[in-house]
């Protein structure tokens, strides 16, 4: 096997751990969404409780998705169009004003928040994001709004 060959077969080998990684980090994220979400329904005199960690918990998500918008926007190499910082801010701001709102209305907002944002990754970042990334935040980001979903009606009921 030639050096080039051994070269690109360790490329593919990394480009494989990282994606398991990112996988099994995306995964393990939902955990809290679920507990919090579900918890309701096991412990009921912690409901109150578990909505608050619900919507904090979501918050610190989203800013973290946010992020990567601020990140992209400084470390990808492309005609980067100015409108995509402006968004990282306000994508930044949005749990500032779910936190404002009564809960269930601040969590309907930051369900439709994830949605914003994998659309909006979804319109002008495909070429940047790796289409295996591309399939798992999909899966993620409505696995947290069914979350975002059953939390909303466990605040309703």
């Amino acid at each position: 096997m030639s050096i080039n060959q051994e070269s690109n077969l360790e490329t593919v080998k990394q480009e494989k751990v990282s994606q398991e990684t990112v996988t099994t980090y995306m995964y393990v994220g939902l955990l809290p969404f679920f507990a919090a979400a579900l918890g309701p329904w096991v412990v009921a005199d912690y409901e109150a409780l578990l909505t608050t960690f619900f919507l904090f918990y979501s918050s610190l998500i989203l800013l973290f998705l946010a992020g990567v918008l601020w990140a992209l926007a400084l470390l990808v190499p492309l005609a980067w169009p100015r409108r995509h910082l402006p968004l990282a801010r306000v994508f930044s701001l949005w749990p500032l004003l779910a936190y404002c709102l009564p809960e269930a209305y601040g969590l309907v907002l930051m369900a439709a928040g994830f949605l914003l944002l994998l659309f909006w990754e979804k319109c002008f970042l495909s070429a940047v994001y790796p289409p295996w990334y591309q399939l798992l935040r999909h899966k993620v980001t409505f696995m947290v709004v069914a979350c975002h979903m059953l939390a909303f009606f466990n605040t309703i009921r």
